[in-house]
Parts: C-alpha cells; structure tokens; sequence
C-alpha cells in the first residue's frame, strides 16, 4: 500500500512541476530577448490588414511572427510559441473545422491562444475561449487590432 502511495505521490508531483502540454515550465524562465507569434489566418482583405498592423507593431520588438494558412493549424506544435493568433470567420454558426479541431486537441494550452472571429453579426464564438468578436469592417482593424494587442502582451511580455 505505501509503494502505491508513492507512486501516485511522485506521478501528481510529475505532473504538477514538469509535465507542460504548452511547453510552460515552473523552473524555467523564458529570455526577454525573443518571443514567438504565431498567427494562423484565414485570409481576407479586412484579416489581412490586420496581420499587417500587427506585424508593424511588432516589428521593433523582441517578437518573432509567423503567419501560416488556416488550414495548416491541425498540424501545428504549440510547444514552440508563446502565443498563438488565430484569425476566421464564422460558416453555418460554426468555426472552420481546422479550428475546432486544433481547439480540442490543444485544450490545456487555451491560456495561450487569442481568438479573433468574425461573422455578419459579429457574436459568435467558441465557449472555451475569450475570443475577440464582430464583423469585418475594414473602419474597425485598428480597434480590432488594439484588442489583440492587449491579449498578446501578458503572453509575449511586452
């Protein structure tokens, strides 16, 4: 009985200080000197320029943006980023499928993850996140990019 004990003992102490689904660690401090940015987007004109003032943003800072199509987030490692951004649009009331699945298969990394949605009429989104929301008004990307700005910066410690 004590044998089992310990071995559940030493499995919870393993998982509380060094399993790290999103490559977080209690003992290792990241340098400020380089974050990485990933950004999945869908593409659009409206979504496009917002990749484009977030990457002037950040372009005099210690931040490293990739930008990659939607349909390769299922494929993507979460361990190398320090935020990732996804951009979409809502079809049907539903996020694209990349998405979702990238979503569940990433749930205990959603602390690293900034959501913009857009639809027609700008409310939909994923109950597991606190996502940005609205329509794609072209008057709306420096707003709508000032909202991803203050959700990046905690994360790329800016």
């Amino acid at each position: 009985m004590i044998i089992i004990l310990l071995g559940l003992l030493g499995l919870v102490l393993y998982i509380l200080l060094f399993y790290n689904p999103c490559n977080y660690s209690h003992f290792k401090f990241k340098s400020p000197d380089n974050y990485n940015l990933l950004i999945a987007n869908e593409g659009s004109h409206f979504k496009d320029s917002v990749v484009r003032v977030l990457i002037q943003h950040y372009h005099s800072k210690p931040v490293s943006i990739k930008t990659i199509p939607l349909s390769f987030l299922p494929e993507t490692d979460v361990k190398d980023q320090d935020a990732i951004l996804i951009i979409h649009s809502w079809y049907t009331w539903k996020p694209p499928l990349e998405v979702e699945k990238f979503i569940h298969k990433h749930r205990d990394c959603l602390n690293n993850i900034v959501m913009l949605g857009t639809s027609h009429q700008g409310n939909l989104k994923m109950e597991e996140l606190d996502a940005i929301t609205g329509p794609s008004k072209m008057t709306d990307v420096k707003s709508y990019t000032s909202k991803i700005i203050d959700k990046l910066t905690p994360l790329l410690n800016n």
